[in-house]
This record gives structure tokens, C-alpha cells and sequence, in this order.
């Protein structure tokens, strides 16, 4: 449009000079020259018609125009310039007369998958899944887009691929598990499929292991089990004497109990099968108890239950001792809470006596003289009017409310006291 009105003006001008010999006003003829050389000027450099520059950038073409228009689509228009659906303009308006338009063309991208390829037009900020989207190819969930996803088209400089994710399985727990896979390692399998493996389990492979179509992870689960078992730890029996049981019998004086032993052991299994197991402890939980037969030595089965270490009975009688004194001898009782002369507590196996004949706190062992009758072991303890009466001594046979009739029943008895150590 620039050219043409520039044209026009200059034949203007040539025939302004023709015909100026017919001009009578020459003042007139110089006036009109001068505005037409003067607007020619204004023409010829874009300063009176165009009043703004721009820059327009195209592919890999650059030029400048000179224009009127203010709007970016009368100045493409002007310059019968073509946009296209997938074209992208940068257009910032019109500053200080100047402008700069930047024209981004579409990319024909291609789209290679199932063996086939597929051109797709691209903008230059679209993206790979953007055209992946426009392609009509369906993407599988396992299936790998090469360059990824958020690459824009400005980006590539060659073809999309798709792979397609191939069967793959993992072995576990008894059941297989079927995947679609595309290069992916046993780890990221396994963790597909939702299976974790504990502190002892392991697999065919290394983790990284790139599983190839067809290929299985297996995996083997490895538990171990800690069990107790337990075991009689039987008793003992013991045979001893005892200066408690007549010499013609013998008598379980202790029950024997069995005892307990624990037993630990690991057992290992390999996919629920037990493969192995291993002691790992034993230890006896409760101990036995010994059973005491005790084979006598008394000639009777005595009366008083007490004893003493340094008693050793032969024949049924002591074997050491310092004197035998032979006498009367009774029994009594005392109500409950009854003590003695000497102090000593009251129980059977304690006897009064003259302390002058026998002292407070002699050892004395008391059988009747014709052997039918043992009292035992006991302690001069108590006394009483004994000695005016004839009686050596007397023998607590325990307290009254109990123990009267025991006492009556003995009556008076003649008796051996063996004195085995003196108060």
C-alpha cells in the first residue's frame, strides 16, 4: 500500500513540470512544487502516513513494516500473514511507536507405538502428554512414554515412542500374582504388588534386577519359632537315719516330687514348612524333691519329736552320753500359755526335774528300763515337787485341753535318763 500511494504521488509531480510553462502564476507553480517535494520527503521515510514500526519475528524469518494499525491482528492482516490452530503469537502491544511480534509455529511431531507412526501437530508450549492425549493412542498403566510426559514440544528433537508393558509375575505366600511391566526392577514388582518382605525373607534376585517380559520374582519367607518343651526331672529317693522311727520299721518321711526341666529350641520354616529346629536352651523351672526313707534307730518309735546332731543311736540306745540315772518317772500337762521354772518355752520334748540332781538345760535321752517305752530326746526345763515324792522325773506329754488323757494313760513308768550333756 506503502509503494503505491508513493508511485501516484511521484507521477504527480512529473506532470506538475510538464505543464508548468502553461502556469502564469509561477509563484503559484513554486508553491505547489515545494509542498509535493516536501510531502514526497515525509512519504519516502514512513514519517507522515506510517506511524509505528514492527518487528516481526516468523520462524526463521525476521522483518520490519511500517504500519497504521495499533492491534495485532489488523497488522497480520496488513501483512497477510496466516495464524494456525497450534500457532502461538507473543504480542506485548504498540510502545513508543515500536512493537516486536514473535510468531511460534506448530511442530508436526511424530508418535511411534504398536509398531506404527502417527503425526501429530504440536504448539511449541504443548506438551508430550498433551499430543499424547490428541494422538487417540491409549496409554496402559504400566506402559513407558519416551521423552516423559511434561517435555514441551519446543524440546524434542526427534519422535515419541510408546512401549507397551509386558506380563510379568511375583511368587509369593502360595499364589502368583500377574503384572504389566515395562523395565522395572524386582523391588519396584514387589512393591507393586504389595508384598514386604521381613527381616529374613529373601528373593531369586538382586533387587535391581531389570525383570524381562515373562520373567517371575519369587519369594521365599523364612520364619523362625521359638517352643518350649518340658521334661520330668524325676526325684531321688534317699535313705537315712533317724533317731525319730523305731529300728524295726523304715517310713517315707519326705515325698519325693518330680521336678520340671524347660527346653527351648528355634524352629525354622520355609514357606510355612518346618525345615529345621535348633536347641538354643534348657533349663530345670523347679527343682526336685528328694524322697527320705528314714530306716530307724530308736527301739521305739519315741514321743518327742525333737532331736539333736550329736544323737547317735546304736541298738536303740545312745552311744555317747555322760551318765544314766534310773528312776520314777510321770507325765503332765499345763494349760496353753503354761511356761517353765528355767524360762525355757513348754513343749513336749521338755521335763521338770530337781534341777539340784539334774541341772536346768541338760540333754537327756528317757527310755523306759524294759524298752517298751521311748519319750526321747528332750531338755530338763521344768521342775516340781518331784523328789519328796520319789519321782526322777516328769514328762510333759503337751497342753491340758489336749493332751490330759495321754497323760493318765501313761501312769508312772520306771525310766533310763541318759544324760547327754549337763546344764
Amino acid at each position: 500500500m506503502k509503494s503505491k500511494f508513493q508511485t501516484k504521488v511521484l507521477k504527480l509531480i512529473i506532470k506538475i513540470q510538464k505543464k508548468k510553462n502553461i502556469l502564469k502564476n509561477h509563484a503559484a507553480v513554486s508553491l505547489l512544487l515545494g509542498l509535493a517535494s516536501v510531502s514526497v520527503m515525509f512519504l519516502m521515510t514512513g514519517a507522515l502516513y506510517f506511524r509505528n514500526e514492527a518487528r516481526i519475528y516468523d520462524g526463521g524469518e525476521v522483518f520490519r513494516t511500517f504500519t497504521m494499525y495499533d492491534t495485532l491482528e489488523e497488522i497480520l492482516e496488513e501483512q497477510n500473514i496466516v495464524i494456525g490452530e497450534y500457532d502461538r503469537v507473543d504480542f506485548g502491544g504498540i510502545t513508543d511507536g515500536e512493537a516486536d511480534i514473535v510468531i511460534h509455529r506448530s511442530l508436526n511431531i511424530p508418535i511411534e507405538a504398536d509398531g506404527s507412526m502417527v503425526l501429530v501437530e504440536c504448539a511449541y508450549d504443548e506438551t508430550v502428554g498433551d499430543i499424547i492425549k490428541r494422538s487417540g493412542i491409549v496409554i496402559g498403566e504400566q506402559d513407558v512414554v519416551e521423552p516423559a510426559y511434561d517435555i514441551v514440544c519446543a524440546e524434542l528433537d526427534g519422535s515419541v515412542e510408546v512401549y507397551r508393558g509386558y506380563p510379568v509375575y511375583v511368587e509369593a505366600d502360595g499364589k502368583i500374582t500377574e503384572l504389566s511391566a515395562y523395565y522395572q526392577t524386582a523391588e519396584r514388582l514387589l512393591e507393586r504388588a504389595g508384598i514386604e518382605l521381613l527381616q529374613d525373607d529373601f528373593i531369586d534376585c538382586d533387587f535391581d534386577k531389570v525383570i524381562e517380559e515373562g520373567g517371575t520374582v519369587t519369594v521365599t519367607r523364612v520364619r523362625y519359632e521359638e517352643i518350649e518343651t518340658y521334661e520330668v526331672v524325676p526325684y531321688s529317693t534317699v535313705t537315712e537315719k533317724s533317731n525319730l522311727v523305731s529300728m524295726y520299721t523304715s517310713e517315707v518321711t519326705q515325698k519325693g516330687v518330680n521336678g520340671t526341666r524347660t527346653n527351648t529350641s528355634r524352629v525354622k520354616y520355609i514357606n510355612g514348612v518346618r525345615i529345621s529346629e535348633t536347641a538354643i536352651g534348657s533349663e530345670v523351672t523347679q527343682e526336685p524333691v528328694n524322697e527320705i526313707i528314714s530306716v530307724g534307730t530308736a527301739l521305739r518309735t519315741p514321743y518327742s519329736k525333737k532331736d539333736s546332731s550329736s544323737l547317735v543311736l546304736e541298738n536303740g540306745l545312745p552311744v555317747n552320753y555322760d551318765s544314766v540315772i534310773t528312776g520314777k518317772s510321770v507325765a503332765y500337762t499345763a494349760p496353753i500359755g503354761s511356761g517353765t521354772a528355767s524360762g525355757r518355752k513348754l513343749e513336749i520334748g521338755t521335763v521338770a526335774v530337781d534341777p539340784n540332781v539334774i541341772p536346768y538345760g541338760s540333754e537327756l535321752y528317757i527310755v523306759s528300763t524294759d524298752g517298751s517305752y521311748v519319750y526321747g530326746y528332750a531338755i530338763a526345763a521344768d521342775t516340781g515337787d518331784l523328789t519328796p515324792n520319789g519321782v526322777l522325773v516328769d514328762l510333759y506329754m503337751g497342753n491340758t485341753e489336749d493332751y490330759y488323757p495321754v497323760s493318765v494313760d501313761y501312769g508312772a513308768k520306771q525310766v533310763n535318763i541318759y544324760v547327754l550333756s549337763r546344764g
